[in-house]
């Protein structure tokens, strides 16, 4: 790997700078070439070699003509372009930010019909039924490309308005202009400026085809497509006649791309972070870490190249092994040398280090677990693996998978490496559904079907392919049923944003299961995980290990490590600080730094204490002993095609004022429709849901501001929740400008109080997003719920994917907040620890119905349901 440097900035500078002077040299020529051009001189004999370039098939001068001939092309290309992203654009913006079907099917139905027309073929039938002219051209092109640019913008803008970051805005009733404009068109610009270059060019080669076609211009017109078409038939006799258009056409298609691809780049160089912002060499409390220091002497490599140092091994699963063909076992025999060897790795960012020494290998069959706080290194590390670096993160040392060096430059060969990242939304294609993916990786990495000698019937060939089929059906079901997912039809025409978080990250295992690689690297892969699914992903982690592979896991899951780690490497700030078997770094961790992360990891009591008296503050819109929230036999449903698929059946709850309700269940019970349903961002198909003994409406839309302030919600995503490019004060700051109607200013120093008892500093809460750790940014999302002065908050699962020092403070936290303040707290959470610690009442879902409620210290430690002792009761 190379050393750190301008790895990143110069291919992308130099990019940006030759784009630059290839399209430089069309520009002007298309500009001031009428200028230059002089009159015109007596025609001469076709395809004559005087002059700079000779003649052309009507005797004219060539240079002449190519520094008049550009102005058609490009003018009419640029103007072109430009008309169909002005209406383009708005059109595919409506569709996506609609939150109304027909809408969407009124606007791009039409596009679509136009798009099954072929480009050329629209472009006949239209200049047969135009006048001629430029500007009718123009139409034509702008016409033709204004599908694909709705298409493209609807795309893009698609995740973006159904969002975490805009379900926030709508909380807090955020202004129209700031969240389509502000939020969805800022977010959609890489990619709109990306398709600009590739439209352009197809704006460019349209307009010529129209030229050789003889619409829009004249037939012996100075054009340089026409100059191209005229001119082919002299091109032995004189080739500058052809090759003078036509690289004055090349340079100007391919300038426009480098340039767009340069500005891309390089904006994302100078902006970008570790990745995802969460191995920025920051502790929780906001304060970088430092920059120099060595590792301390137990650090370096973790057992010698090729050789595990010896640790115990757990079964995940009573005598369960996995098959080792389906787990991805080489056919061939193992290598002398370890499938993962990191030597001396560094990771920098804009002067900050992300990692500094970092060594460690892992064996085939063994299982390594990178465990730290939020921002120690642990993704930039597992990222190296395969390849890859955040935005701007410049790597230094070496890093070998099945015996190749890997670097962002030479990553390793596909299938070798498997990847569960810790947000699975962001592996999982949008528009694509779940069944075609899968099987799609199936047949990617399936064996190939062993076929007898000779020329093949055609019935063995049919054979064949009915074979190769059943066996991908059959190798899809198996990796589902192995992460408990179903394979039935209906789940498989799924799309990911119709599963739960624990569906999506059991989906992207199944998908790393199918890819059958040597190593998998696992980040945080029981992130939102009940206990029962983080008990399956533990039991296959160690299956796939025992099968031959080598595992990496990245987790703050100590229970996890515990059952299935056989060597733990502990990161703080980028620097390995101990390192060895799992089972005597847990039981007797020499580094103070390992210590205070061991420390404060829960510890699930068996019978919980008692809870402290609550500080209720009485409000007059609900009378004494009424509770704050009342849900009544609520029912909601999914869209699945033309049909709803119930998830919620006749669920009833209710919370006191500084009280709190957990509603747990496995991944996929509804938990989190249950509390979208409360908050008002998912529409209910039957039931109530009470306000202080009053009803309150059904969606956000219908909520009067009073409402909307009184019930916050925050989400499990906090950083998806956040608008990347603004600071988190500005955007904490608008909820008491929209719901508290106070000025920007006061809104401010409001919000700076609010941020400041959450234990968020000033000059930490002035940056963007991506400076925060996710301890910090979870904060920051309490914080804006907190800023409406709400009387109920809804917590969905705020405590996962954080190591334990961060969990610990987040949800003291929120105890002492409900407390002072008197909030009424709904707690969606599959983490027994944090249950025990905020819940009153419990109430358990499964399959969208309540099976068991009651009060937490009764459901704790002596639950009547089997589910709710699996999911509750101390293993």
């Amino acid at each position: 790997m190379s050393p750190p440097g301008r790895r990143h900035c110069i291919p992308s500078r130099l990019r940006l700078a030759v784009g630059v002077a290839l399209l430089a040299v069309p520009l002007l020529v298309a500009v001031a070439g009428p200028a230059l051009a002089g009159d015109a001189a007596p025609r001469g004999r076709p395809f004559e070699p005087g002059g700079a370039f000779g003649t052309d098939f009507v005797g004219r001068d060539v240079l002449r003509q190519a520094l008049l001939g550009g102005r058609s092309v490009v003018g009419v290309a640029l103007a072109a372009t430009a008309l169909a992203y002005l209406a383009g654009v708005p059109l595919g913006l409506l569709a996506a930010l609609t939150r109304r079907r027909w809408v969407d099917e009124l606007v791009m139905r039409p596009a679509d019909l136009l798009l099954a027309v072929p480009s050329l073929i629209l472009l006949i039938l239209l200049a047969a039924t135009a006048p001629r002219g430029p500007a009718t051209l123009v139409g034509i092109v702008a016409l033709i490309g204004l599908p694909e640019v709705a298409r493209i913008s609807r795309a893009a803008a698609l995740p973006l308005a159904h969002g975490p970051a805009m379900e926030a805005m709508r909380l807090y009733r955020e202004t129209w202009w700031r969240r389509a404009v502000g939020h969805v068109v800022t977010g959609s610009r890489r990619v709109l400026l990306a398709d600009a270059g590739v439209r352009f060019v197809g704006a460019l080669y349209l307009v010529a085809t129209a030229s050789f076609l003889g619409v829009g211009v004249a037939p012996d017109a100075a054009d340089w497509a026409v100059m191209v078409d005229r001119n082919r038939a002299g091109l032995l006799l004189q080739p500058w006649s052809v090759l003078v258009p036509a690289a004055l056409l090349v340079a100007l298609a391919v300038g426009v791309n480098l340039v767009a691809d340069g500005l891309l780049t390089t904006r994302g160089d100078v902006t970008g972070r570790a990745a995802a912002g969460e191995d920025t060499p920051r502790d929780d409390a906001g304060h970088d870490a430092g920059r120099g220091g060595a590792a301390p002497e137990d650090s370096g490599p973790v057992g010698p190249p090729g050789r595990a140092v010896p640790g115990p091994r757990r079964p995940a699963g009573p005598e369960r092994r996995a098959d080792p063909t389906a787990a991805g076992r080489p056919t061939s025999p193992v290598d002398s040398c370890p499938p993962v060897r990191v030597v001396g790795l560094d990771a920098g960012v804009a002067g900050r280090r992300l990692l500094a020494g970092v060594s460690f290998t892992v064996a085939a069959g063994e299982v390594l677990a990178l465990v730290g706080r939020s921002g120690s290194g642990k993704t930039t590390a597992g990222r190296a693996l395969l390849g890859e670096a955040g935005p701007g993160v410049r790597l230094a040392g070496r890093v070998e998978v099945a015996g190749c060096p890997v670097s962002p430059a030479t990553p390793p060969p596909p299938g070798v490496v498997g990847y569960v990242p810790q947000q699975p939304s962001a592996a999982l294609n949008p528009v694509r559904r779940v069944g075609a993916v899968l099987r799609e990786v199936a047949r990617r990495h399936a064996r190939p079907v062993r076929r007898t000698p000779g020329r093949p019937s055609r019935g063995a060939a049919a054979r064949t392919t009915v074979a190769g089929r059943e066996a991908v059906r059959r190798a899809v079901a198996d990796a589902l049923a192995r992460v408990d997912l179903p394979a039935d039809r209906e789940f498989l025409r799924r799309f990911p944003h119709q599963l739960s978080g624990g569906q999506q990250q059991r989906l992207v295992v199944a998908h790393a299961l199918l890819a059958r690689a040597r190593v998998l690297v696992a980040d945080e892969p029981t992130t939102g995980q009940d206990s029962l699914t983080r008990r399956d992903v533990a039991h296959e982690l160690r299956a796939l290990a025992d099968a031959g592979l080598a595992v990496v896991l990245l987790s703050h899951d100590l229970h996890l490590v515990r059952a299935v780690a056989d060597r733990l490497v502990v990161l703080d700030a980028g620097v390995v600080v101990e390192a060895g078997a799992a089972a005597d770094v847990l039981a007797a961790p020499r580094d103070e730094r390992t210590r205070r992360l061991l420390a404060v990891a829960p510890a699930a009591p068996s019978v919980p204490a008692p809870a402290a008296p609550r500080v209720a503050v009485p409000r007059a819109a609900a009378p004494a002993g009424a509770p704050a929230l009342r849900v009544r036999d609520l029912a909601a449903a999914h869209r699945a095609g033309a049909r709803r698929r119930g998830v919620l059946h006749a669920v009833t709850a209710a919370v006191a004022p500084g009280g709190c309700l957990a509603v747990v269940g496995r991944s996929g019970s509804g938990k989190t429709t249950f509390a979208r349903c409360v908050a008002g961002l998912h529409p209910p198909r039957g039931g109530t849901v009470g306000l202080g003994g009053r009803p309150l409406a059904a969606t956000l839309d219908r909520r009067t501001r009073a409402d909307l302030a009184a019930v916050q919600y925050v989400f499990q995503d906090a950083r998806a929740s956040f608008h990347p490019h603004r600071s988190v004060l500005e955007q904490v700051s608008r909820a008491a400008v929209r719901l508290r109607a106070l000025p920007p200013a006061r809104a401010r120093d409001a919000a700076r109080r609010v941020l400041g008892e959450t234990g968020l500093t000033a000059d930490v809460v002035a940056r963007r997003p991506d400076r925060l750790s996710g301890g910090e940014l979870q904060r920051a999302a309490l914080a804006r719920a907190l800023l409406a002065e709400p009387r109920v908050v809804i917590c969905d699962e705020i405590t996962s994917g954080l190591d334990a020092v961060s969990r610990d403070r987040i949800v003291a936290l929120v105890d002492r907040l409900r407390r002072t303040r008197g909030l009424a707290l709904v707690v969606i959470s599959h983490d027994r620890d944090v249950v025990a610690r905020l819940a009153d009442h419990v109430v358990v879902l499964d399959a969208g119905r309540v099976v068991e409620a009651g009060p937490a210290a009764a459901l704790l430690t002596a639950a009547r349901h089997p589910l709710t002792r699996a999911l509750l009761h101390p293993s």
